[in-house]
């Protein structure tokens, strides 16, 4: 039988489902988290789904027309300050809706992953990781293990590229793996896929030549 949490965001589940597969939805106090494999990364309340974005991410979507969650709802949890109402044109563009949403995703899980890190580590050692690695986001001002958390593969491989270094696609799945904590050689298809697929989202919303997994 169905519970209530699942009553209430079936539609919302439906709709995430079609973009990643895994979604479940649970109690949060006046709402419903919106969880991934564990990791909640949006909200829903009184049939509004917000998503969870800071940083980079909460620029983005604030410049796409997003809302604020404390802004738009009368009732507002303490929680809710990094949480934003998605705009109609965002959700019915299921390519970019997708890639939001998978970016939220990655956020969440580097919180968590930094709290398992000392802040005080360096890069270098980090799975995967070498001095070399450490040298090259020193130049993109990403100096310490928390900065490359926040930051994540994604954007440093394109600030780099940026800057006119050059790094491919290997460097860029060593970047991941250490970003997920596993071995380069663990990585999965689907881990690879999600990886990838926003990579080339934000290359594309920078004007850059996408990633070629032939070529590059």
């Amino acid at each position: 039988m169905m519970n209530i949490a699942d009553k209430v965001t079936f539609e919302i589940q439906n709709e995430l489902r079609e973009l990643i597969g895994e979604v479940s939805a649970k109690g949060v106090f006046n709402g419903y988290g919106i969880f991934h494999k564990k990791l909640m990364f949006g909200l829903y309340q009184d049939n509004h789904f917000y998503l969870r974005g800071v940083g980079k991410l909460a620029i983005y979507l604030e410049e796409q027309g997003a809302i604020s969650y404390m802004e738009h709802t009368d009732t507002p949890a303490i929680y809710g300050d990094n949480y934003y109402l998605l705009t109609e044109k965002i959700r019915q563009n299921k390519k970019l809706y997708k890639s939001l949403v998978l970016w939220s995703i990655e956020q969440v899980e580097s919180e968590q992953k930094k709290k398992a890190l000392s802040k005080e580590g360096s890069i270098k050692n980090l799975i995967n990781l070498s001095i070399k690695h450490e040298r090259l986001l020193h130049k993109i001002d990403v100096d310490s293990v928390e900065t490359f958390f926040e930051v994540g593969p994604a954007h440093c491989y394109i600030e780099l590229r940026k800057r006119g270094f050059s790094v491919n696609l290997a460097f860029f799945w060593s970047l991941t793996a250490a970003y997920l904590n596993k071995h380069f050689t663990l990585l999965t298809q689907e881990e690879k896929d999600n990886a990838l697929e926003l990579l080339n989202d934000l290359l594309a919303n920078e004007g850059m030549r996408q990633v070629n997994l032939i070529k590059d």
